[in-house]
């Protein structure tokens, strides 16, 4: 893919840019921009469309092609940055896996927790890609020494707790850091609570323990739902009171969910001690470990 050499090419491949990146199967995206006067820096309708701010994000990256190759100071650099880091979370928000629609993605978006979960996941990762999303665009060739600025990012409230419960998914399951975000990254809104469910659950015993129609698992959405759901208390206070409460929430809601799992566990496994022969000294019976350790139907940012 060749480097963009004005805007209007830019915006063209940032979309593509940005599901290629992010190893999506698709993006919603329908190929239309539109410019915006408003409190919203971006917005990824559902019906496709990119909105745009025109002063905070289309007119810095219009003077980044007036002024490509020249060196800025910091806040230029940054101002430069931020609007690239909007438009990556944006197109973000449209990524989805074969077959997904915005139809079912703004169903699942509405439940309880959703938006907390969506917003915070791409978020977080458009954070920890933008950088690379730079390079691909050759963004660090027109304006040099845009890397060296940091972009501060948004959702404080949501962010630090997605960050947290990843982690520990990741964790839990063996994966390498940023795994569970960046698959997590690739669903619409209606398949990412039903993939943190099973990545939770497939980490536990449970699987083997219980049968198929216990309750355990809808206990556990309902813990993480109500968990998420608490981050938006805290959405419009203090940037550093709000990424404190975001990391009590992910706190306490993980210990919520290994109570929940501890509890589970000792259930099924006396239950299934009563059912089983005692082993003996010769042929113990094998177990298996643990693995290692309402608001407006918008995207909007």
């Amino acid at each position: 893919m060749s480097t963009p050499e004005s805007l209007g090419e830019l915006l063209t491949i940032s979309g593509e840019t940005a599901r290629e990146l992010a190893g999506a199967d698709q993006s919603a995206w329908n190929g239309g921009i539109v410019a915006t006067s408003s409190v919203m820096l971006g917005l990824a309708h559902w019906d496709g469309t990119l909105y745009l701010d025109r002063e905070a994000i289309l007119e810095p990256l219009q003077h980044l092609y007036e002024h490509a190759g020249e060196y800025h100071a910091p806040p230029v650099l940054l101002a430069y940055k931020e609007s690239l880091a909007t438009i990556l979370h944006e197109h973000a928000h449209f990524l989805g896996p074969s077959g997904a629609t915005q139809d079912a993605a703004r169903e699942g978006f509405l439940k309880l927790g959703s938006r907390e979960l969506e917003e915070g996941v791409t978020e977080a990762w458009a954070q920890d890609h933008l950088d690379e999303y730079i390079h691909r665009l050759g963004i660090d060739k027109v304006a040099p020494g845009i890397e060296s600025v940091s972009s501060g990012g948004y959702y404080p409230a949501f962010v630090p707790a997605v960050r947290d419960l990843t982690t520990d998914l990741d964790t839990r399951n063996g994966n390498p850091p940023g795994h569970t975000l960046a698959t997590l990254n690739r669903q619409t809104a209606a398949g990412q609570f039903p993939l943190l469910l099973d990545t939770l659950y497939n980490s536990t015993r449970l699987p083997t323990l219980e049968p198929p129609d216990t309750p355990t698992r809808n206990h556990l959405e309902s813990l993480l739902r109500s968990g998420l759901s608490h981050l938006a208390t805290y959405e419009l206070t203090s940037l550093n009171e709000a990424t404190t409460k975001s990391h009590l929430v992910a706190q306490n809601l993980l210990t919520h969910l290994n109570q929940q799992i501890h509890t589970a566990e000792s259930t099924y496994t006396a239950l299934s001690g009563l059912a089983t022969p005692r082993p003996t000294a010769i042929a113990p019976t094998p177990t298996t470990p643990l693995r290692p350790p309402a608001r407006i139907p918008e995207l909007t940012r």
